[in-house]
């Protein structure tokens, strides 16, 4: 089998598989299917929307009506680091 390698790492939080295994069953699919685009991308940020919020700036993927992934990309060390992944009100701080 012939693999692409990833031009992306990503940098995760503690808490990233707490934060994963509460999303529904319906929506993993979807964050692996995006995470998985941002790590073989030139550019992570074309894929989200850049936003502010009570934890910073950064942007941000919607993965179904009501859940987001956020992250910002370090291009000097092609690293990825995710914020949160989860509700909108976690991922943003607000409703």
């Amino acid at each position: 089998m012939n693999r692409s390698i990833r031009k992306w790492d990503f940098r995760k939080p503690k808490d990233f598989r707490k934060q994963v295994l509460n999303l529904p069953h319906s929506v993993r699919p979807k964050l692996t299917e995006v995470m998985t685009r941002l790590s073989n991308t030139d550019n992570p940020n074309l894929f989200g929307k850049k936003k502010t919020t009570r934890f910073g700036e950064y942007y941000t993927i919607k993965l179904s009506n009501s859940h987001r992934l956020a992250y910002a990309a370090n291009f000097e060390t092609h690293r990825i680091e995710v914020y949160r992944v989860g509700e909108h009100k976690l991922v943003y701080g607000k409703d």
